[in-house]
């Protein structure tokens, strides 16, 4: 990651996308496990919507995907990705904004697929479509991400300012939260990604035409900051493209949280429902940008 960002600083997006490749390779060649989760998550796609089988050179296209998606973070924070560079959609964004210019905050469900670390660079570098300014807070797992979160401080010293740790979330941290979507901020989360703090706490639901894990705790922090829910993702039109336009999608969720506590567990799945249907709907348009490089159908599967 260090030899990335000197690379990047040093050749721009446009070279470093070259010098990747003979990288990409040597770790190719030296992870077998990669390969083999890459490989089996590639054809319960390529099965679920009735493709062609993948060809062992598309789990080394995901792998570059994947560092291409690195090297537009490091852009990103960076302060080279501009509006410019987003295709935004007849979605739920002009809803989005319009909540945000009113000073009313909001929940945004991301994913591992493509790469939604642009949104919160672009709001810290003060570029957005909202003529306020506001904070995005994001809920991180930092045991996975320690060396990476290093790398983008070291690029922009306040990256590191509105991060709170998925592990350490107690009812001060609820409550801190609140008033920040209250004050009118965005809160983070991805919805797609189990860890030892998910354990018992999953909805076992189809997804790829296989039953997985999805975490609840994304969910579950949304049903309690009484505020409205977005699912977010921004994905490269061309996927082996660094350059590329970024499609950026946003959808408001159907689901609301109004009512009996006694109806928010089935609220709760009925809203991982919906996340997982637009979740898959792109796994078939872009299934190279998927980045959940571990077996996520492994618990359910036992």
């Amino acid at each position: 990651m260090k030899f990335m960002l000197g690379a990047y600083r040093f050749l721009g997006a446009k070279g470093l996308r070259f010098v990747l490749y003979p990288i990409v390779f040597f770790f190719f060649a030296f992870a077998p496990g990669v390969r083999s989760v890459s490989r089996a998550y590639l054809r319960r796609v390529a099965t679920f919507y009735g493709k062609s089988s993948p060809r062992p050179r598309d789990t080394f296209r995901h792998i570059v995907s994947f560092c291409f998606s690195m090297v537009e973070k490091i852009a990103a924070w960076s302060g080279d990705i501009d509006l410019d560079n987003i295709r935004f959609h007849d979605d739920g964004v002009n809803d989005l904004i319009a909540g945000l210019e009113s000073g009313r905050g909001a929940v945004i469900i991301c994913s591992h697929m493509g790469n939604a670390e642009i949104l919160r660079a672009l709001a810290t570098h003060n570029k957005t479509k909202v003529t306020r300014k506001f904070m995005v807070t994001s809920i991180v797992d930092f045991s996975g991400t320690a060396q990476f979160n290093r790398l983008i401080e070291e690029i922009s010293p306040n990256s590191m300012m509105n991060l709170v740790s998925a592990r350490d979330i107690g009812v001060d941290t609820v409550l801190d939260l609140q008033s920040r979507l209250a004050a009118g901020d965005l809160l983070v989360i991805a919805g797609d990604r189990t860890s030892a703090t998910s354990q018992g706490k999953t909805e076992t639901l189809s997804f790829l035409g296989e039953t997985a894990e999805f975490p609840q705790g994304a969910f579950i922090l949304a049903s309690l900051m009484d505020a409205p829910v977005y699912f977010m993702f921004g994905v490269r039109e061309d996927d082996m493209d660094p350059l590329s336009l970024y499609d950026m999608h946003v959808i408001r969720a159907r689901t609301d949280f109004a009512g009996s506590r006694k109806e928010r567990k089935q609220k709760i799945r009925s809203m991982i429902e919906e996340y997982i249907a637009h979740l898959e709907r792109l796994c078939g348009d872009h299934p190279l940008q998927w980045y959940n490089f571990y077996d996520f159908w492994r618990k359910s599967n036992k």
